[in-house]
């Protein structure tokens, strides 16, 4: 029987990754176990005549079984408690299948493979079959195709319980604050409305007041009342009086935090003169730090961390004035705990040449019922480019990412990434696009076009991001990641490999971009060890 063609080096491979943010020291040896034994069983498909898309499946199942994991068992819980999942799994001409926000289902991964292969299959009276499914929904469809329907409560592990309630004890104080600082905003309106103009004032003089002096409104209890809630943070509208007589001006004026090291001192002819008994150290905190609001700590989306340590921020620690990439927690090097973002994601190439990818996530934390992740679209969260038949050096290009996936969906991560390592280019000067290798095209790809993008860049939450990339060409697989979080850990195998090549990729300067990849080829002579 004549032997098959051989393409592309006719080498396998599986790169897989199970998420970037921060991986703890104490848990690394877990996470770089779950992503050689993801590698090793897909590899084993492949070896055994498998597709790339079985290969994807495989390695991304046993992802979502393993607890520590964000996807499937053990994933992130939503504000009422319950796991939603999304998942997504593209073939090697480009057709995906898709699932969103869908629950009770152990391996989203395994029902996006279904959704993939039902959507090849003609319906009647020329019905499109769907790609994405969500929510209940997907569900039905899994019923439908014989997935089991587990339990709702069944994917709530242990661990993930416990975050639930660490976090939502942390949003009901973040909650009480708001409606503390709510309170305190209305009262103090309302004694503007008092002091509004000198002729208000005058008007609501008594005439008994004016032959005696009228009580001043800077006694010492109200100044500990009003002056000191607005040093705590709860008042982020409060008055700074510079007008006539001590009175605010009917004209909004700008207010400006004070700078570090300086004393915040109030005129005493404004309302309510600053004690200078409470200033103990000649450094006070900004009066209003309206930077750090309960809005900004209940959109959790925004970092990976937990809510407990954010809380703290509502009062008033964190300075008003302090940039906002420097609100992020950055102490994470040294904790026990992982903050790992979002998704787990896998690409095969098989024997054939053919390339898969996919992604699964259990989204973020205390995220809103029904919320769609970067793991459920196709262009965000994964990519594949097919090979052009007429291309003669057969490229094709996948591309699987991990991080803030409000963020990737503004940028199109995925299909951005794929574009560019694909092409080898790089947005220069005036949005030009200039020729690169592919990981100065991936690394361009985290700086300029997600880091750079207007909608990133002009958001109150910070922007991570983890790629993972392979181009196959006729001459071998490359392979390309990087990330600009604390931690990236993946893992890659070939056929000529005898085991996975497993990485903890850190990076040690927040924010700056680390990266590192890989090239296989199949060994045209192998050497043989002779003995002596």
């Amino acid at each position: 029987m004549p032997s098959r063609r051989r393409e592309g080096g006719d080498v396998s491979a599986i790169y897989v990754h199970a998420g970037a943010g921060f991986h703890s020291y104490q848990n690394e040896k877990a996470h770089l176990q779950i992503c050689h034994d993801a590698a090793k069983i897909a590899m084993a498909v492949l070896r055994n005549g498998g597709s790339a898309v079985d290969a994807v499946e495989i390695a991304i199942k046993l992802m979502e079984d393993r607890e520590i994991t964000n996807a499937g068992y053990g994933s992130n819980l939503t504000a009422d408690g319950s796991v939603e999942c999304d998942a997504t799994i593209i073939d090697h001409y480009g057709r995906s299948g898709a699932v969103g926000a869908v629950s009770q289902i152990k391996n989203p991964i395994s029902l996006a493979r279904v959704i993939l292969e039902s959507s090849a299959k003609p319906l009647s009276l020329q019905r499109v079959p769907p790609n994405l499914l969500v929510s209940a929904g997907a569900t039905d469809f899994a019923y439908e195709n014989g997935i089991p329907v587990l339990p709702p409560d069944f994917l709530n592990s242990p661990a993930a319980k416990e975050r639930w309630r660490r976090w939502r004890h942390d949003l009901n104080v973040a909650r009480q604050k708001e409606i503390e600082q709510n309170e305190a905003r209305r009262e103090e309106e309302r004694r503007n409305e008092v002091y509004r103009t000198p002729m208000h004032r005058a008007v609501m003089i008594h005439p008994s007041q004016l032959i005696s002096p009228p009580p001043s409104v800077n006694s010492k209890a109200h100044n500990d009342v009003s002056f000191n809630k607005d040093i705590e943070g709860d008042s982020p509208t409060g008055l700074i009086g510079d007008g006539s007589n001590g009175l605010r001006d009917n004209i909004p004026r700008k207010r400006l935090p004070p700078k570090m090291g300086s004393t915040y001192r109030s005129s005493r002819r404004d309302i309510g003169a600053f004690d200078e008994r409470n200033n103990t150290n000649g450094m006070t905190s900004p009066p209003f730090p309206a930077a750090v609001s309960s809005r900004t700590i209940l959109d959790h989306s925004c970092q990976s961390h937990d809510l407990n340590v954010q809380v703290d921020a509502i009062g008033g620690q964190t300075p008003s004035h302090m940039p906002r990439e420097n609100l992020s927690i950055t102490h994470g090097r040294t904790e026990s705990k992982d903050h790992i973002t979002d998704t787990v994601g896998a690409i095969a190439i098989d024997c054939y040449g053919n390339i898969a990818a996919g992604s699964s996530s259990g989204g973020i934390g205390m995220k809103h019922r029904g919320r769609i992740g970067p793991a459920a679209l196709v262009g965000v969260g994964t990519a594949v480019i097919p090979i052009d038949p007429e291309d003669p050096d057969r490229t094709c290009v996948a591309a699987v990412m991990s991080g803030t996936g409000e963020h990737m969906t503004t940028t199109m991560a995925a299909g951005t990434c794929a574009s560019r390592v694909y092409f080898s280019q790089r947005k220069g000067e005036g949005g030009i696009l200039e020729e690169v290798s592919e990981d100065e095209a991936v690394k361009a790809m985290i700086e300029e076009d997600f880091m750079r993008h207007p909608g990133v860049r002009g958001s109150n939450c910070e922007g991570a991001i983890g790629v993972l990339a392979v181009k196959k060409t006729k001459d071998g697989v490359f392979l390309v990641f990087a990330h600009n979080t604390d931690s990236f850990v993946l893992a890659s195998m070939s056929s000529e490999d005898q085991l996975p090549v497993c990485v903890m990729s850190r990076s040690h300067i927040h924010g700056a971009v680390a990266q590192g990849g890989r090239v296989s080829r199949r060994r045209r002579y192998r050497v043989m060890n002779m003995e002596a």
